[in-house]
């Protein structure tokens, strides 16, 4: 295969490549907000039905609603999780992306750093699409999260759990919900700390500067 027929071969590459990661970015960044809409209308009703109606017929504290507050704090981290992971996905794409944007725009430029730049966007591809490694820093990601939908809804089931814990005498009941809540909570920590999609990895290659 001629040089010319590679880059043609290339550059066809690359425009497929682009359509696939912009569609893609659209579809994780829907799904990024619509979770978070779940989250915080699902907080609401929670705590709202918790504090006003009562499993029980009693204001809050008492041991049913607190066994429900207590309940919903894994639930409330399995969607945290699943934020997490769209967040690593959307900044993956948004990565190639913006990759391939500006070697789009050096090349419609002529600069002299066209190969430079061609380099450090393959090497980009081949780590955050084929090799699927993260370009964000796993602290950053659940901070992101935290600061846009969870950080007030995990204070407030905290506080209440807090609250309730003491107020209320430790019955059979809550000991063995907690017993149970807390055991879910370390496995799912573990698990979603230790998961490989989280894995961070910084290309070898400097990004070349097009100003």
């Amino acid at each position: 295969m001629s040089e010319i027929e590679t880059n043609k071969y290339y550059e066809k590459w690359l425009e497929e490549i682009s359509a696939r990661v912009n569609d893609q970015f659209s579809l994780s960044r829907n799904s990024q907000q619509n979770t978070h809409q779940w989250v915080i209308s699902l907080s609401l009703a929670l705590i709202t039905a918790v504090l006003t109606i009562g499993g029980d017929g009693k204001p809050y504290p008492s041991e049913n609603n607190f066994i429900a507050i207590l309940v919903s704090l894994p639930l409330m981290f399995r969607f945290f999780v699943r934020s997490c992971l769209e967040t690593s996905i959307q900044n993956r794409w948004m990565k190639i992306r913006n990759a391939l944007d500006e070697y789009k725009q050096l090349r419609s430029t002529g600069s002299n750093k066209e190969s430079e730049y061609k380099i450090y966007l393959d090497e980009v591809i081949f780590l955050y699409y084929f090799q699927w490694k993260s370009p964000t820093k796993l602290g950053k990601i659940i901070w992101d999260n935290l600061r846009l939908a969870y950080l007030w809804p995990f204070i407030v089931i905290i506080s209440m759990l807090i609250w309730g814990c003491f107020c209320l005498p430790m019955t059979k009941l809550i000991c063995l919900s907690s017993i149970t809540v807390s055991s879910f909570m370390v496995y799912e920590l573990i698990t979603f700390i230790t998961y490989k999609r989280f894995k961070y990895e910084k290309t070898n290659t400097e990004k070349p500067s097009i100003g």
